[in-house]
């Protein structure tokens, strides 16, 4: 199934990285957006925290942190073909498609080539010391390789062509078994009970009542 594919523990692992970020940017809020004071302490400075700015500042995180795990939910479960399938349905050229696919398969390619010709220029005595030699030496690395893999890829595109591609790219489509039909019912059931069943504003009042007296 579609959404059993979802792996969480590996999305939240991911999302630690961008969590600090986040909290970084909403710590401040409440020291300077409202006017009703929740708590104030002294450090050697006296920082005042207020009820309207730590509302605000717990809305923007969590709504930024939902928004990343949508994000990284949805390309966690992506695969190459579905990525380049998805941008067919976007009508993308196929031009454009076709080459994004060969650039997504050069680039391993590329990396790999020219850390072995590094690794043999290091091998043969070559001392590359200062910053200026390592850019020097990549900068060559890298022309002397885009001039081959230009060559490449023009053989490339021949050898397709000669076995019949059109530049037309066709996917299988994937069907939506039981299990995603019942996911996607029972989270639209559960929307319209949060929407129009539940009195979502009497709990958010009821909450805040407990953390911010």
């Amino acid at each position: 199934a579609l959404i059993l594919r979802l792996k969480i523990l590996d999305i939240i692992s991911r999302l630690k990285l961008v969590i600090p970020i986040v909290f970084l940017l909403t710590i401040f809020i409440p020291l300077y957006v409202g006017d009703i004071i929740l708590y104030q302490f002294n450090i050697g400075i006296r920082i005042t925290v207020f009820k309207e700015g730590f509302i605000l500042a717990s809305l923007i995180f969590f709504r930024v942190f939902g928004a990343l795990f949508v994000f990284m939910s949805f390309f966690s479960t992506l695969t190459y073909s579905e990525f380049i399938d998805a941008l067919t349905k976007l009508r993308i050229p196929s031009i454009f498609v076709g080459s994004l696919i060969i650039m997504l398969h050069y680039i391993p390619i590329l990396a790999k080539s020219n850390a072995k010709i590094l690794e043999a220029q290091e091998m043969r005595g070559k001392n590359i010391s200062t910053y200026f030699q390592k850019l020097k030496t990549h900068a060559f690395v890298m022309g002397k390789s885009i001039v081959t893999n230009m060559e490449r890829s023009e053989k490339l595109y021949e050898s397709l062509k000669m076995r019949g591609f059109s530049g037309k790219i066709t996917f299988t489509q994937k069907k939506f078994s039981l299990i995603d039909i019942g996911f996607f019912t029972f989270f639209i059931v559960l929307l319209v009970f949060l929407i129009f069943i539940l009195d979502l504003q009497s709990i958010y009042q009821g909450v805040t009542t407990i953390f911010l007296p």
